[in-house]
């Protein structure tokens, strides 16, 4: 191995990812067709992969063999950025293709013979997180804002009842160190390895929730529309 492939964040994990990628032989199909612009290819599979891009072997329908460089828009910087790059571009192919969708499988770590699977953090939508936050702020408003406080924050207090909005507050202190709890056993169980992830997950679950992001693939028409 050369200084450069030594020196790439993406190389030394390369046998691993390749083996892994082919046995998703119509996402390398679509990789060859849409990016290496060969629409008679029969059959492709990756043959090497770095942090620049990747290469795939094809064969078209006439039985003529060729290799295609695949460039990456940007450099990755880490093995955590493979996946869901190459799960944006196999969508990309097969949304132009009308291709079934298909994704790339998990991916083993590179330094560890336990499989992996990295799950990007993902921000719930704006009207989800506006509402979410808002009742929180609400109930804690309502609940906390010393006295003397403004007339409408007394109207609200007496409205609701003081017992109310406190019942209210611990089930919602509950459900959201629990979602944390959960969010840490489910990526702690798919062997993710990114500790700023796991960060992310676990704290946004105590702050606002949405567990079920976590099952959630990332949605990329919106990345894609804006590119």
């Amino acid at each position: 191995m050369n200084y450069r492939k030594a020196n790439d964040p993406i190389s030394p994990h390369s046998d691993r990812l390749i083996s892994y990628m082919n046995t998703r032989p119509a996402t390398i199909l679509g990789y060859a067709k849409y990016y290496g612009e060969i629409n008679s290819a029969v059959s492709a599979r990756m043959i090497d992969i770095d942090s620049n891009g990747f290469v795939v072997a094809v064969e078209d329908e006439n039985g003529s063999k060729s290799e295609v460089n695949i460039k990456f828009k940007i450099r990755l910087r880490s093995y955590e950025e493979v996946r869901p790059t190459l799960t944006r571009m196999a969508q990309e192919a097969e949304d132009a293709l009308g291709l079934p969708s298909t994704r790339p499988p998990p991916m083993f770590s590179g330094s560890s013979s336990q499989s992996t699977s990295h799950t990007p953090f993902i921000l719930p939508g704006i009207m989800d997180l506006s509402m979410t936050i808002f009742t929180m702020l609400f109930l804690l408003t309502i609940a906390f804002y010393p006295h003397p406080s403004p007339a409408i924050i007394g109207e609200l207090r007496e409205y609701f009842g003081q017992t109310s909005i406190e019942i209210g507050l611990i089930i919602l202190i509950s459900l959201h160190i629990t979602e944390a709890l959960v969010a840490s056993i489910v990526l702690f169980m798919r062997g993710e390895e990114d500790n700023m992830t796991l960060v992310k997950w676990v704290v946004a679950n105590l702050i606002y929730g949405h567990i079920w992001l976590l099952w959630k693939e990332q949605n990329t028409s919106t990345e894609k529309k804006s590119n």
